[in-house]
């Protein structure tokens, strides 16, 4: 029995989803399509794309791109919007991260860090929103992080401040474009295994610090995070707006 909720939800809607190709993105593709959205999957490694697009449905679109570089967020907008024809949910998933000391911080490794965090997610959020308002509206999640919000570890002052920068957007884009029927959101995953986190895994007793932090004792999996991005079908609801 399904109580009235449809079997797949977003059947005939299309979707997004930045850093695509492994870890929470790779689930949360997983999840749009077991709820009937067709998918592009954003990410450097064409390889990585194509072993997750694999496992999905034949229509799913592979673009590669490096959001950390000047242009790729415009060319990714293009080519999705291409590709797709509309996009009805952008999933900002890509991200990277670093462990430098904030006193030996340089301005190329910032520079970096701030295009693929933060950069890229305000361009593509503010582009997808204008095209998602012109057709009706639709939904974007950013993926921000508990880090910079609610909790620090150490020598990562500048993901924490990239990460504060997704919230900031969120809310704002958030007032832009309500009235035209877009949701924003962002979704804030504790500490999560994955490539990018293999470092903090790497390290027991920084594992044991951040564990103990968390009522269930553990961190986080892939698996656990796609769910708040899936939850409900890319129409207005004021009451979920701009949440970080």
């Amino acid at each position: 029995m399904n109580h009235g909720i449809p079997a797949h939800p977003l059947a005939g809607r299309t979707a997004l989803v930045t850093g695509g190709g492994r870890g929470i993105g790779a689930s949360i593709a997983g999840l749009l399509a077991t709820a009937g959205a067709r998918l592009a999957l954003a990410g450097r490694s064409q390889e990585s794309l194509l072993e997750v697009a694999a496992g999905l449905p034949d229509d799913t679109v592979t673009i590669a791109v490096d959001l950390g570089k000047s242009g790729e967020a415009e060319r990714l907008f293009t080519t999705a919007v291409e590709q797709l024809g509309r996009v009805d949910i952008l999933v900002n998933n890509a991200a990277a991260e670093n462990f430098t000391l904030g006193s030996e911080l340089t301005e190329d490794e910032s520079d970096e860090i701030w295009r693929i965090n933060t950069r890229s997610p305000l361009i593509l959020a503010g582009r997808f929103a204008k095209h998602m308002g012109a057709n009706g509206g639709g939904s974007i999640v950013n993926l921000s992080s508990v880090i910079g919000s609610e909790r620090a570890i150490a020598n990562q002052s500048l993901y924490a401040t990239t990460k504060a920068g997704v919230d900031g957007m969120t809310r704002a884009l958030a007032a832009e474009w309500g009235k035209q029927g877009v949701r924003v959101n962002a979704v804030r995953p504790a500490v999560t295994r994955s490539d990018m986190s293999a470092a903090i895994f790497a390290s027991p007793n920084l594992t044991e610090t951040l564990t103990a932090q968390y009522a269930l004792g553990r961190m986080g999996e892939p698996r656990t995070s796609p769910k708040p991005c899936c939850s409900s079908p890319p129409q207005p609801a004021p009451s979920s707006q701009g949440r970080p």
